[in-house]
């Protein structure tokens, strides 16, 4: 984490050691580099463009911002009001996209807030000289705090997905569950990957295997409890209960490869709901709650789908096992526990 000392509305004749970068308004003669802030809110470092300021005070200017991630090299942020929500945000949508996120600090208790929102934290802090200190020392804790991680890929279009063993299969009353529609047919071997935990998702299958009972729907997966995340398109996760007409979704088959859809219609009745826990041979643990019907499936060792009516403890299904911690759906390299 870089520190920047603000000097947009000040001057300093000497600039402490600890300090990055200086922000002004123009070019200064101090040794510190300079990051200049042109009248078009774009930042300046050597003559050269590396990025935008953004003043966020509504939810128009914040996805604003969000647009620009992945675009430009640096976003400094000023807040008004609500400094936290739009930072955590932020630092979601931009990890390992290649854009940095500086934020402007005006009080020393955001300091720590805001250099370790979701853990991850902001790549500088921009304050004034009353709160250099502060700064400094949160510096060296982020320093102390820095573990590594793999990057997070969100371009995949073929997906690892892993066997699990069936540990527990209980009935859970009468519950919410979600249908949904797409406008694309779907093919036999897929599916979408829902679950509880948004570690580890199920293949659900789509309504696709003919029966005596009852007619097919091959747009459709069974998808389970409101409580349940789904991929996304964007592999975003969200609630099965925030999904609408027009979101896109990720199809899965049974060997990875996968698509996007579009919602058309989503289909919320109260039904008989069963849970399906299993557990990886690494350890990871998940479950997913679906309604108690033949024609939900899962998929199994042989690649074919099998009803959630007909499976036992002890057999095979195929999940995917994702990063453990995401923020409003993005996947971010933080602690998160979910039970």
């Amino acid at each position: 984490m870089e520190i920047w000392l603000n000097c947009t509305n000040s001057d300093y004749d000497e600039i402490p050691k600890e300090v990055d970068c200086i922000l002004t308004k123009k070019f200064s003669n101090l040794k510190t580099q300079n990051i200049v802030i042109n009248e078009n809110s774009i930042l300046e470092k050597n003559g050269k463009s590396i990025g935008v300021m953004v003043n966020i005070s509504t939810q128009k200017e914040q996805n604003e911002a969000l647009s620009l991630i992945g675009s430009v090299n640096w976003i400094l942020i000023k807040c008004e009001n609500w400094k936290m929500i739009p930072c955590e945000n932020l630092i979601a949508a931009a990890e390992s996209s290649g854009t940095k996120l500086a934020a402007i600090v005006e009080n020393e208790l955001e300091v720590p807030a805001i250099a370790f929102a979701l853990e991850r934290g902001i790549d500088a802090l921009v304050v004034n000289k009353d709160i250099l200190e502060v700064a400094i020392i949160t510096k060296l804790q982020r320093l102390e705090n820095t573990e590594s991680g793999l990057p997070i890929n969100r371009n995949s279009s073929s997906l690892n997905l892993e066997l699990a063993k069936i540990k527990e299969i209980s009935s859970q009353g009468i519950g919410d569950r979600v249908c949904i529609d797409t406008t694309s047919f779907l093919n036999i071997g897929e599916g979408m990957l829902c679950g509880s935990f948004a570690k580890s998702l199920a293949l659900i299958h789509a309504e696709t295997i003919k029966s005596e009972f009852v007619p097919t729907r091959p747009f459709r997966v069974n998808a389970g409890g409101i409580h349940s995340y789904i991929m996304m398109g964007d592999l975003s996760t969200s609630y099965l209960s925030e999904l609408k007409s027009g979101d896109e979704v990720l199809i899965v088959n049974e060997n990875g490869k996968s698509r996007i859809a579009t919602i058309g219609r989503i289909k919320l009745e109260r039904r008989p709901l069963i849970k399906i826990k299993w557990i990886t041979k690494e350890g990871n643990e998940g479950d997913v709650i679906l309604q108690q019907a033949e024609t939900v499936r899962l998929i199994g060792t042989d690649l074919k789908p099998v009803s959630i009516t007909n499976v036992v403890k002890n057999m095979d299904i195929f999940v995917l096992n994702s990063i453990p911690s995401r923020h409003i759906g993005t996947p971010i390299r933080a602690f998160c526990q979910e039970y």
